[in-house]
């Protein structure tokens, strides 16, 4: 279809998409915001999958992990693998793949909200405007490391939470 690319504006809870008519949906970092109902836009996600499709899902991690960016950018729920595993189930797919990631970088993140934000009075301030300059090379390097361990096995913790679900 190159060179003749259509785009399509509609909610992921009421996709303006025919049925039947996709083998992947990816969906990063949408599933989570106030205004969309994650099981009805799962079952969307399934209505326009072709049998043996796929979906594939990145999602924040851990309600206890809310901070100051989840209220900046309007966070209606963190999740565990649990929740999502239930979620998809519930929605008629099979899970093929689940885990978390961006294990290595947890502790940086849960000290900078569990601590810092709480005793310093955070605004409402994404982590998407933080100035880390030099330091995104190494935040490149470590999460290339780490994606090859989500793809083998999994991780037990981390900030996201990763699902690869097929459509029966």
């Amino acid at each position: 279809a190159r060179g003749k690319q259509r785009l399509t504006q509609g909610s992921v809870n009421a996709m303006p998409l025919a049925d039947s008519s996709f083998d992947l949906i990816t969906s990063f970092d949408v599933l989570y915001f106030k205004g969309v109902d994650d099981q009805l836009a799962l079952r969307e996600f399934r209505r326009v999958l072709k049998r043996g499709g796929r979906a594939f899902l990145r999602l924040p991690a851990y309600e206890w992990m809310r901070g100051a960016h989840d209220e900046a950018v309007n966070t209606a729920h963190r999740y565990t693998t649990h929740d999502i595993k239930q979620k998809l189930v519930n929605a008629g797919f099979v899970v093929e793949h689940l885990s978390y990631a961006n294990m290595l970088l947890f502790p940086l993140a849960a000290f900078k909200r569990l601590v810092l934000e709480r005793f310093s009075g955070a605004q409402e301030e994404s982590d998407l405007s933080l100035k880390t300059g030099g330091m995104n090379t190494l935040f490149k390097k470590i999460l290339s490391t780490e994606a090859k361990w989500v793809a083998r096995k999994g991780l037990p913790f981390g900030l996201t939470v990763v699902a690869l679900a097929r459509k029966p």
